[in-house]
């Protein structure tokens, strides 16, 4: 059931995208001939006044069909994508991204005003010889500061450790309903984070004790901090991006296909609808920032061609955007497939497939 539920929420999130193109076409006097979710051969399709809504086989995408946006296809009709202005033209390409960027907001928003679980700041384990061990931690302190900053998650006590090596750090907690002041100086540590830089970070070793409590976000408060989560998503997004295109990333390491996706979306369905939505307005928001890049296949490559348009008085030869178009299509149809044979093989499946295959 729950691969049903995220096949939904992906499908959801192509829709939206190709919404956005089809109402602002629609609403700018551009006739949509067809409206399609997926690629490939047709399994469903309904025929409209004006355009034919379809489902095709493959789900990693979709697309909206305009009356006059190919050279070839223009009759000079004042509906045609062709004979709009550049503006009236980047608007209606730029609509997909917008639409996801504002679906990711509003996604977000909803999850911090019902409720999102965060971890207690409750210590659990300690680890032999580490810090807090040594400074005299003890498993049920619930840390309530550090150095007179008042924390209220795991994450945030995590944060100022981190940031302190070989600094010292007056943690208040409570201990048995008294409050404690414990002193304690983290261990420093080199790691190479996520992105593949170099860094030294602080530890004290301590584990939480896996309680949960779920946090809401008063409506107006609530507006800010999707900003703000929003922004540090962004930047992580391009981080990844910069460290793929330097080499400190590994691609098989890092790119998750539509396979990991939808595993991930799955897993995320079963722990309810908060961390869903939570994970579809990430999805929503890589998918926005992913459609502006300037690859000609995607809606960003089309903004390309407009500007060099604007700036070059004429539009760049239809030949030329073509054979660039079919190249980076080979290209993404290639790179999708290599991650989705990572996908399987990260996730295991080829070894329980040749178990289920294999005789007793």
């Amino acid at each position: 059931m729950s691969w049903l539920v995220s096949l939904l929420a992906l499908g959801v999130l192509v829709l939206v995208h190709e919404l956005g193109h089809f109402i602002v076409a629609r609403r700018s006097g551009v006739r949509v001939t067809q409206f399609s979710i997926g690629f490939g051969p047709k399994l469903w399709s309904i025929k409209g006044p004006e355009t034919e809504y379809l489902i095709c086989l493959l789900p990693l995408g979709g697309y909206v069909k305009m009356a006059g946006d190919t050279p070839d296809q223009v009759t000079r009709q004042p509906w045609e994508f062709l004979a709009q202005p550049i503006g009236v033209r980047a608007k209606i390409v730029a609509a997909g991204p917008l639409v996801n960027y504002l679906s990711s907001v509003v996604l977000l928003w909803i999850v911090l005003v019902m409720g999102y679980p965060e971890l207690r700041p409750v210590v659990g384990t300690l680890v032999d010889g580490m810090p807090a061990q040594l400074a005299g931690f003890k498993p049920g302190d619930r840390i309530t500061g550090v150095n007179g900053e008042e924390v209220r998650t795991w994450e945030d006590v995590t944060k100022q450790v981190h940031r302190s090596p070989d600094r010292l750090l007056r943690i208040q907690v409570t201990r048995d309903g008294q409050p404690v002041q414990v002193p304690v100086i983290p261990k420093s540590k080199s790691i190479t984070d996520p992105f593949g830089r170099a860094k030294i970070i602080g530890q004290i070793g301590v584990a939480p004790s896996g309680e949960i409590d779920i946090y809401k976000v008063p409506p107006l408060q609530a507006v800010r901090k999707t900003f703000e989560r929003q922004r540090e998503w962004a930047g992580q997004i391009g981080m990844s991006l910069w460290s793929l295109l330097t080499g400190r990333m590994s691609p098989k390491d890092s790119l998750t296909g539509p396979i990991g996706i939808l595993h991930i979306t799955s897993e995320a369905a079963r722990n309810g609808l908060g961390p869903l939505l939570f994970l579809a307005s990430l999805l929503s928001l890589s998918l926005a920032i992913f459609n502006i890049f300037p690859i000609p296949i995607l809606d960003g490559g089309h903004l390309l061609w407009l500007a060099l348009e604007k700036i070059r008085g004429r539009p760049v030869s239809f030949r030329v955007q073509e054979r660039a178009t079919q190249v980076s299509m080979a290209l993404l149809l290639t790179m999708v497939v290599m991650i989705c044979i990572n996908d399987v093989d990260r996730l295991g499946w080829v070894p329980r497939f040749l178990d289920w295959i294999r005789p007793d």
